[in-house]
């Protein structure tokens, strides 16, 4: 068999994949939905790539890599601003104590 034979079946398992984590995303965390998103997008840039099974297999592990880089980020730069503000916080009361 060749690649070009198997190649729009890797369409159709790509978008089947992708639609599956679309309506599966309504039980998912952030954490989750960012891995599987990046997987489906490395999954399918893989196959259009490489053009092989293994090109998307490969694509998909480096894209739910990517997508937990991402959450990671995110849940650090979410934690550093209410960190932020919580200190703005309690400095004002602080200074509301002092004050009185």
């Amino acid at each position: 068999m060749s690649k070009k034979a198997g190649f729009p079946s890797m369409y159709l398992a790509g978008a089947t994949l992708g639609l599956a984590i679309l309506t599966g995303g309504c039980t998912m965390n952030d954490t989750q939905q960012r891995v599987g998103s990046g997987s489906v997008i490395g999954a399918l840039g893989g196959a259009l790539l490489g053009g092989s099974r293994e090109g998307a297999a490969i694509g998909a592990a480096v894209g739910a890599a990517g997508g937990y880089i991402v959450d990671q980020r995110s849940k650090r730069s979410d934690t550093e601003s209410e960190n932020a503000r919580l200190r703005a916080e309690n400095e004002q009361l602080r200074q509301e104590a002092d004050g009185i």
